[in-house]
């Protein structure tokens, strides 16, 4: 369990959307606002920064005051008295760039902005905001670069703000975004300006490479010849585009498709595309919990990295550590997927059941789907997210690594989930693959058609041959154990065997089902989510395992919503959306879902942490 600690910090900082690290919100300091994330617009008297800025940074006092200040240091290592401003840089931070990079806790504006210290290892640090002083040296470094933010971003935790200067641009700061950082400079986009380079989603263009007009900014506008444009025009396109990758950014979290948008920003960059394999590769952990267990858009899987992407990876873990199959299922049945989700609406799915069905006694057969980049799917998981909404080019190849992985899917899966038989009606390509795992295959797929008429037929005689060796399993059986293996996948089978127990009934037609102890509901299971919901009677069953509980203060009353400075204790294991118990004194208080992963319920000052269900 995690507990709140006394200290909340001198800003407030509510968060509106989340997707992987990259978060939208409002921060308050004082009486001045401004939103996350966001860009400050270096000013000076031989350039202002734009109209459209939100936070400006200033060398001096020149200026309108209407906007957020963020002073510089007019000089980095000056003694000399600060710009009047609303928040303050410390004098260390490395502008030029070929400033040595220094690991300093000046404090400014109260502790409100730092540097962050490597050498404090044990001091817990939040509640400000905190630059990574050498960014800019790290940045062509990817594994550092990317080690270094994520460790900066886990150590300042959810109620600050992390400042990446000197390296942002159009092009990479959706990526940067997605790994923490909450605020940015325009400092690069001077540079680049006083070097001729236009700033774009595809690249940064010098304006002599450009034979016509490709942007209709109010800077480009002025000019049919690009390579007439003078600094501060190419300045000011630099600038426009900034602030419109920001918004599109902001945008794509609050829609759950920000991974989507950096795929697009980095399918012809080598070094955005390293970094971006380095993040998923080693650092599983920091983007699985800021993850949600289930999201309303179609994940679409388009590069080959999909196969390690936090939320795939999380349900092949889950598969293989929680999951347990229906006990009557004897027989393993592995099927290809559909394009349709779940698999079980498609025209091709429909076929294979209705041939399962046909074969005499159908619920003594489980059924798996192979696919990419999910590995395996029992049938009872079909609407648990990923797996019920994700999109994949199709080619009828399978690359060597997609291979590898169904292999260890199955492999690993086989040591917990024995079968008497296994059937593949797979195509040639992956039934070498399930030939390698198990010792022996039924194979009943012909012309690498698992579609055809005779290979259904096949599929079907199959079947009913080895189905007549064993004793009928009613439907309604098959259908508790089903429902037990999905609340194992959710919660763990501890949990799950006492939410499905063998003497409960379930009421309802799949999939919205109902399951009750005599005449107290404990659970359901409805399309909509794909998942099982809990009532205060299945809530009680989650804090007795002490698996995903919500403690809250004694005496609190609460009706919507419970708040996060309500919450002195969470479980480090909660992850958005998932199924939570909320405890007051010594009583489950409530039951809902989760708003916030654990560590930010007890981490945030601000916004909703459950959304209750119902309550005592």
């Amino acid at each position: 369990m995690l507990e709140r600690h006394p200290g909340r910090g001198k800003m407030k900082l509510e968060v509106h959307s989340r997707d992987g690290a990259g978060r939208t919100g409002r921060a308050k300091i004082d009486d001045k606002e401004f939103n996350i994330p966001n860009i400050i617009f270096v000013d000076t008297p031989r350039f202002r920064s734009p109209d459209f800025a939100e936070l400006v940074g200033r060398f001096n006092d020149s200026g309108k005051r209407e906007k957020i200040i963020v002073g510089y240091p007019e000089y980095v290592w000056s003694e000399s008295k600060r710009v009047s401003s609303h928040l303050s840089l410390p004098r260390c931070i490395p502008y030029p760039s070929n400033i040595l990079p220094i690991s300093s806790t000046t404090d400014i504006q109260n502790g409100i902005w730092k540097i962050y210290a490597e050498e404090e290892k044990k001091r817990r640090l939040s509640g400000g905001i905190f630059t990574i002083s050498n960014a800019i040296s790290l940045y062509p470094r990817s594994r550092d670069f990317v080690q270094r933010v994520v460790k900066v971003r886990e150590r300042i935790g959810y109620n600050s703000l992390l400042h990446l200067p000197g390296v942002a641009d159009v092009k990479n700061l959706s990526l940067l975004v997605y790994m923490g950082v909450d605020l940015f400079d325009s400092v690069k986009a001077i540079i680049c300006a006083r070097r001729g380079f236009l700033f774009f989603p595809e690249g940064n263009v010098h304006k002599d490479h450009l034979r016509e007009k490709i942007c209709h900014c109010r800077s480009c506008n002025k000019f049919d010849d690009p390579s007439e444009m003078k600094f501060e025009d190419i300045l000011l396109h630099n600038l426009i585009m900034m602030a419109n990758e920001i918004e599109r950014i902001r945008s794509s979290i609050f829609r759950g498709s920000l991974r989507e948008l950096i795929e697009s920003r980095i399918s012809n960059s080598p070094e955005l595309t390293e970094k971006f394999r380095v993040l998923n590769m080693e650092f599983y952990e920091f983007l699985e919990e800021r993850t949600p267990i289930l999201k309303r858009t179609k994940l679409k899987a388009v590069l080959r990295e999909s196969i390690i992407y936090p939320e795939i990876e999380r349900f092949r873990r889950r598969v293989i550590e929680r999951y347990r199959k229906p006990e009557s299922a004897k027989i393993l049945l592995l099927l290809p997927c559909s394009a349709k989700k779940p698999y079980s609406l498609s025209k091709t799915h429909r076929m294979f059941r209705d041939q399962i069905s046909k074969s005499g006694n159908p619920h003594i057969i489980h059924e798996i789907i192979i696919t990419s980049p999910i590995g395996i799917v029992p049938r009872e998981l079909e609407m648990v997210y990923p797996a019920n909404s994700y999109d994949v080019p199709v080619t009828g190849h399978w690359f060597e690594d997609e291979l590898e992985m169904i292999r260890n899917a199955l492999v690993n899966y086989g040591k917990k989930n024995k079968y008497d038989i296994v059937v593949s009606h797979l195509q040639e390509e992956l039934n070498l693959v399930v030939e390698d795992v198990f010792k022996e295959v039924i194979t009943t797929c012909l012309d690498n058609n698992p579609t055809s008429k005779d290979s259904l037929e096949n599929l079907r005689r199959s079947l009913s041959r080895v189905v007549s060796d064993y004793s009928k399993i009613s439907g309604e059986k098959r259908l508790k154990e089903d429902l037990l293996s999905l609340a194992s996948y959710q919660f763990g089978e501890s949990v799950a065997r006492e939410l499905i127990k063998e003497e409960y009934q379930v009421k309802g037609r799949y999939p919205n089902l109902r399951v009750f102890a005599k005449d107290k509901h404990i659970c359901s299971l409805s399309r909509e989510r794909g998942l099982i919901s809990l009532t205060l009677e299945g809530a009680r069953i989650l804090a007795s395992k002490d698996i995903n509980t919500v403690e809250i203060e004694e005496g609190l009353e609460i009706r919507g919503s419970v708040l996060a400075p309500c919450v002195e204790r969470a479980d480090d294991r909660i992850r958005i959306e998932d199924e939570v118990a909320v405890i007051r004194g010594d009583e489950v208080y409530a039951v809902g879902t989760a708003k916030m992963n654990g560590r930010e319920m007890v981490e945030l000052s601000y916004g909703e942490a459950v959304k209750i269900r119902a309550h005592a």
